[in-house]
């Protein structure tokens, strides 16, 4: 189990993994800022995350997934977690996870968290709640100020696999809503990016949807339509697919852009 810890602009990012063979298998990042944490990492770090960051408040979670509310698990010992509504039930249920996601993240034990409201106010912030589904049903996102913390909702241009359960015609949404919003950071899941970087995020979504489109219109296979727009995936998109037997996947990302004209087949 790693765990490092840098700062950018009074945020400290957080980075951990867990590591086989002396190398992290996929790092993930969470944030400080305040007395407030943002999201907490992978199951397989949640020790660690507790003797760091135990003295907190509070901790606000994006989403249910497994490397997003892992240091909960054990911070909920300390303070309070507070979590979207649609996220409840699951956090105190959390089902088995594929095998591959447990050595990568950890099982998920049970969260006991409180709903989150529209705004939330804790020590001097006073946050606002942001609906932003997509990369998952139950999905927000956190503005504090000029600093957006917004989970896995913004990845970076050159995305070529999502998950199965992603709804990536409501990201392209939420992407545009947070983008109505006053903010100078995106802190995410997957790094830190200025304002621009996330609409360029934004502008290849819609790009590669009005690509994939083109190609469906003219009568193109799912199989097909991958093999033109992702002709020449790297290592590490290939092993995802692969380990997760297609949990992660290109054809993902094709199917779930032409949701609107052919459904969830």
């Amino acid at each position: 189990m790693v765990l490092t810890i840098s700062e950018q602009g009074g945020v400290k990012v957080v980075k951990c993994g867990n590591e086989v063979g002396g190398k992290v298998l996929y790092w993930v990042h969470f944030f400080s800022y305040g007395d407030v944490l943002f999201d907490s990492g992978c199951p397989h770090t949640a020790n660690e995350v507790f003797s760091a960051f135990k003295e907190k408040e509070a901790v606000l979670l994006t989403h249910y997934h497994e490397d997003h509310i892992g240091g909960a698990i054990e911070l909920q010992k300390a303070m309070p977690i507070y979590a979207p509504r649609k996220s409840l039930d699951i956090l105190r249920n959390p089902p088995q996870i594929p095998q591959y996601r447990k050595i990568v993240w950890g099982q998920p034990s049970a969260v006991n968290a409180n709903e989150l409201e529209e705004i939330v106010k804790i020590g001097s912030f006073e946050i606002e709640v942001i609906d932003t589904p997509g990369h998952s049903f139950d999905h927000v996102s956190f503005l504090v100020g000029k600093n957006l913390f917004c989970g896995d909702l913004v990845i970076t241009r050159g995305q070529i696999v999502c998950m199965r359960e992603e709804r990536l015609l409501e990201t392209i949404k939420s992407l545009k809503k947070v983008l109505s919003y006053d903010f100078d950071f995106a802190f995410s899941g997957v790094g830190v990016f200025p304002r621009e970087k996330v609409e360029d995020y934004l502008n290849y979504l819609e790009e590669l949807r009005e690509k994939i489109l083109n190609l469906w219109r003219a009568g193109k296979t799912i199989d097909e339509i991958v093999a033109e727009v992702f002709p020449n995936p790297n290592e590490k998109a290939l092993m995802m697919e692969i380990v997760s037997e297609k949990e992660w996947a290109r054809e993902n990302m094709v199917k779930s852009l032409l949701e609107d004209v052919r459904g969830n087949a």
